[in-house]
């Protein structure tokens, strides 16, 4: 099994165990979903450098209110870090509503080993959204940089 095929296989899981949190812990919308939105490619370096690099190219959106809901980064992993401490990544998130003009920065910070995922909480209000996703990911050495990666989610 390749690096690839593991780490969509540990997103499958962390994702769908999150939404099924958030079906026992809400009520939600009575047709609400997880959609995956497509985003272009980021692309960064672990910190343990020999590691697999941090490569994402989507998010997962669940609507569980009008003009909200939780943004799920995932596809990120570290097989260093599932031996060790794992780095850790400052995970960013700026969204801009483009029906409204609305717009919010998201953050948090997670330790990055194997199938790890950040949740976000946005309100965006409904309308067209474009987010976009970005990250430094660091250890106690030396902080790197990942580029940005854009796309975009109907919020209802």
């Amino acid at each position: 099994m390749n690096g690839n095929t593991f780490r969509r296989m540990a997103t499958t899981a962390v994702v769908s165990a999150g939404i099924a949190g958030g079906l026992v812990a809400g009520t939600g919308l009575a047709a609400a979903q997880t959609v995956e939105v497509p985003m272009s490619t980021c692309f960064g370096l672990s910190p343990y450098i020999v590691d697999q690099p941090y490569i994402a190219s989507r998010a997962f959106f669940y609507q569980d209110g009008p003009g909200t809901g939780t943004v799920t980064l995932a596809d990120v992993s570290s097989v260093v870090g599932f031996f060790t401490t794992p780095y850790l990544s400052d995970a960013r998130l700026d969204w801009r509503n483009k029906t409204t003009g609305a717009t919010g920065t998201l953050t948090a910070t997670t330790p990055i080993a194997l199938g790890n995922a950040v949740n976000l909480r946005m309100n965006s209000g409904p309308g067209e959204v474009e987010i976009t996703r970005s990250a430094v990911n660091r250890n106690a050495l030396w902080a790197i940089p990942t580029t940005s990666c854009t796309g975009t989610v109907r919020v209802n």
